[in-house]
């Protein structure tokens, strides 16, 4: 039953966040200029078109979006759609909203979910050794390295390869710059911000007295680590995980631009760019559900962490 409240309070906050962020973006895009009309009104008129032409191009654009009728009747049905996940099609390509942004999303997770993975076993388990061993060299070099490459401005790094590529003087193939960079370029952004988590957390554990207790019975240098990590993975977990969804978002958009990626980021960028605002909003509803879920699931995973903290008061 506590579960159970939990689950649905979470799911209820979600739900409140979605209307308020798509009440938002809606918002935005029907109170503001229309920028593409305008481009094509701007053309007409070069062009020396009768007015009469422009009122009834403009008429026509307004009318296949449904932005000539009332704004009340389009927030009502346009809030409706998304809860009821019909999603229309798309004002630019006539595509189904939904599958187009499934689709998109499945392309990015092929590259974002493997970088995930990668920084956060990489970055926790580097950071457990440096906090474990303080005066190791390999642990300053580790560390050193780990932070440069948080520094580094990987979408620089990436735009130098795929010039290089481009101009014949690196080879390119599929493989590499379809998903082993994104893939890596994507963990380096958050590697850095793990690793240092990981380290200072781990750090507060590793001369508590249960850990001195554990080295003075012979415990090994693997059952001392395990022990400081059972004990540093709650602050570590949600400290990664409200990092990762901030760095993930600009990764996503930068990587997805520099190698030519459909994924998510990309037909966001579409859809802002064409105020395509069906994609938009149903685009806006994935990014919700993901930070949903990913609390939900966040708060339960805290009892299979530490079955100490009782999640029923969360």
């Amino acid at each position: 039953m506590r579960f159970l409240r939990i689950v649905v309070w979470r799911l209820a906050l979600g739900a409140l966040a979605a209307w308020a962020v798509l009440t938002a973006v809606f918002a935005l895009f029907t109170l503001t200029r229309e920028w593409v009309l305008q481009r094509q009104v701007g053309a007409l008129k070069w062009a020396g078109k009768e007015q009469e032409a422009i009122d009834a191009v403009r008429e026509e654009y307004l009318a296949a979006r449904g932005l000539d009728r009332p704004l009340v009747v389009q927030y009502a049905d346009w809030m409706g759609d998304m809860v009821t996940l019909d999603w229309g099609t798309s004002f630019v390509t006539g595509d189904p909203v939904f599958q187009t942004v499934l689709t998109a999303t499945g392309r990015t997770a092929m590259y974002v979910l493997p970088a995930l993975v990668l920084a956060v076993v990489v970055g926790v388990a580097f950071g457990l050794y440096v906090a474990l061993n303080p005066e190791s060299r390999l642990g300053t070099i580790g560390l050193g390295t780990a932070y440069v490459c948080f520094a580094l401005p990987n979408f620089w790094l990436g735009g130098l390869l795929v010039s290089l590529a481009a101009g014949d003087v690196i080879a390119r193939p599929p493989l590499v710059f379809d998903h082993l960079l994104p893939i890596l370029l994507t963990a380096t952004t958050m590697l850095g911000g793990v690793v240092s988590y990981a380290r200072a957390h781990a750090a507060e554990y590793a001369s508590a007295d249960f850990v001195r207790l554990v080295e003075a019975t012979g415990g090994s240098r693997l059952r001392v680590a395990t022990h400081v990590l059972r004990n540093a993975a709650v602050p570590i977990f949600s400290l990664v995980f409200t990092e990762a969804l901030a760095l993930l978002v600009l990764a996503v958009f930068v990587v997805e631009v520099l190698f030519g990626i459909d994924g998510f980021g990309a037909l966001l960028f579409r859809s802002v760019d064409q105020r395509d605002l069906p994609i938009l909003l149903g685009g806006t509803l994935v990014i919700i559900a993901v930070g949903v879920l990913g609390n939900v699931a966040q708060d339960l995973s805290y009892g299979v962490l530490d079955p100490r903290i009782d999640t029923s008061d969360r």
